[in-house]
């Protein structure tokens, strides 16, 4: 029988982005064997005796960054190890690496190639635009290589081929208001970790009722008028949903300027998909997929987000609509078994 697995290595855990889950039932739907593998898996050793000991040294003004770092159980050697079996024991034809590991190397894919009969070693970086430092790099390490967003490579010189992360999947992302009034719990909700845009505007909008899921309490420690609107350090799987099933608003701000660099994150998908209202910020992307201001809302600058918060939460039954569009809309989008079929269709052409 021919060899249909495929290792998928990416986050895989409860508490995790569940975009490694949706590939895997992707492809099984395709007929592949699959094995997740999840790249945050660490040594008891290694947490226990290297990261203590890596926080005191630095604590201490050292510059090595990694004490212990030719150990086994170091960080970096003891993934290559645990992927290195998980390849030695699921005997796969194809491994696939989402997001830039730091513990892949050019060695690490050639040992995977040569040492286990892996047929090809490929990646997608699902990083944002101004989280690609080295992608040149890391992409000819590759078989085959795709990226999520367009910037920062020539997709001819530098063979990497444009592969959008954004896709709908209705198994995890669900609409309990179908065919009944939505029952709300909550006014305007924003998930996501902290950076320095993000904080840029969250801090104009703390006169209005936004609840913050996400890990930015470190980084405002004194910034008591913030810390208030925190409600948790995140949110994953059931109650992520039902957060954006009983929420008036949902607001996406991307990592990154959407004004200077394209491309859309997951929010954008996955929020329609509850039937929940979202409020982005503006991308040209968005209209390949949706009609702004018909079926999703979008802004453009801070005044125009508070200014719009305001309207929305007053404007109901605009609001209920621009959200009832938008999940009509979401039903014909790409999924992620779309974006799972492109890649193996590119992949599978002869060379």
């Amino acid at each position: 029988m021919p060899n249909n697995r495929i290792l998928i290595s990416y986050f895989f855990g409860d508490d995790m982005i569940p975009l490694g889950v949706s590939c895997a039932k992707a492809f099984q739907e395709l007929g592949f064997e699959v094995y997740c593998f999840n790249s945050q898996v660490e040594s008891r050793l290694e947490h226990a005796l290297l990261k203590p000991a890596n926080r005191l040294a630095r604590a201490l003004g050292s510059k090595n960054r990694e004490i212990g770092g030719s150990l086994p159980i170091s960080r970096i050697n003891f993934k290559k190890i645990m992927l290195k079996k998980a390849v030695s024991e699921f005997k796969p034809k194809w491994v696939f690496i989402i997001r830039s590991h730091q513990f892949v190397d050019e060695e690490l894919v050639s040992e995977l190639k040569h040492d286990y009969d892996v047929e090809k070693v490929f990646a997608w970086r699902v990083d944002g635009p101004l989280d690609s430092h080295g992608l040149l790099e890391d992409a000819a390490i590759y078989d085959h290589y795709f990226c999520i967003h367009k910037h920062g490579y020539d997709s001819q010189k530098d063979k990497i081929h444009y592969l959008p992360a954004y896709g709908m999947d209705f198994s995890l992302y669900t609409n309990a208001y179908i065919d009944k009034p939505r029952q709300y719990q909550h006014e305007i909700v924003f998930v996501g970790g902290r950076n320095r845009r993000r904080q840029e505007i969250i801090d104009n909008l703390l006169h209005l009722p936004v609840e913050i899921y996400g890990k930015w309490l470190k980084a405002n420690r004194f910034n008591w008028a913030l810390r208030k609107h925190v409600k948790a350090r995140g949110i994953w799987g059931n109650d992520l949903v039902n957060l954006y099933n009983s929420s008036k608003i949902v607001l996406n701000i991307s990592g990154w300027d959407t004004s200077l660099f394209t491309g859309l994150n997951l929010r954008v998908f996955d929020v329609p998909a509850t039937g929940a209202f979202l409020l982005t910020d503006y991308s040209p992307e968005l209209d390949e997929y949706y009609r702004v201001g018909e079926e999703i809302a979008c802004f453009s600058g801070v005044e125009e987000l508070s200014d719009k918060l305001v309207y929305y939460l007053k404007n109901e039954k605009e609001r209920e609509a621009i959200a009832l569009k938008g999940y009509r809309k979401a039903l014909t989008l790409p999924t992620i078994k779309d974006r799972m079929k492109s890649l193996i269709e590119t992949i599978a052409k002869p060379e």
